[in-house]
């Protein structure tokens, strides 16, 4: 009897467990590994997204690190190109939280840009919840069905935090640096 009892409860827990769904998907993954062509000498750059979205990662010193696609590609090619079979899978584990890379890359004090979570922010997005937190730091934009930062509710070195937990909620910045805006988006939008 005892057995049946831990047996079915052993079958409820991993019916329970919840599976987290990756940050980026294996089409998102795709475009970011395209990295453009040559064709008749002339070279054909990889879709916008693959160059110019804003991409976040943990090392192993428990720092966040936020560099683009075109960056990250040179530490893939320069320090991990052996470790995975190809640059897709390299994304598909960064991206996904499945490997963290060593901190001893990210020497240089100043690149790529490096910080820790900020305290006070943690806790209100653990306390608020994403949907209230998403609330408080965006506001609608002049044109419809945008959001922009709000930055009228941050302090001096929230920024960063702010848009990390944005990021690991799938909605990506986009900065005016002429109007001096950051869009909010959903990252599924920037990738159709």
């Amino acid at each position: 009897m005892k057995r049946i009892i831990t047996l079915s409860l052993l079958f409820c827990l991993l019916i329970s467990c919840e599976r987290k769904e990756p940050n980026f998907s294996e089409e998102m993954i795709e475009m970011l590994a395209d990295r453009g062509e040559i064709k008749d000498g002339v070279v054909i750059l990889p879709p916008i997204p693959a160059s110019f979205t804003d991409l976040y990662f943990r090392i192993t010193n428990n720092e966040i690190v936020l560099i683009n696609g075109n960056e990250l590609y040179f530490f893939y090619k320069k320090y991990y190109s052996t470790e995975f079979k190809s640059y897709k899978d390299f994304l598909n584990a960064v991206l996904n939280d499945e490997f963290i890379m060593d901190k001893e890359l990210f020497k240089h004090p100043k690149y790529p840009k490096r910080f820790k979570l900020n305290a006070e922010i943690k806790k209100e997005y653990s306390n608020l919840g994403f949907n209230e937190f998403l609330k408080k730091y965006a506001k609608p934009s002049l044109r419809k069905k945008e959001l922009i930062l709000n930055k009228s509710n941050l302090k001096e070195g929230q920024y960063l935090s702010v848009t990390y937990f944005l990021y690991i909620n799938k909605y990506d910045i986009s900065s005016d640096c002429h109007l001096g805006i950051d869009y909010i988006r959903k990252r599924e939008d920037s990738f159709k």
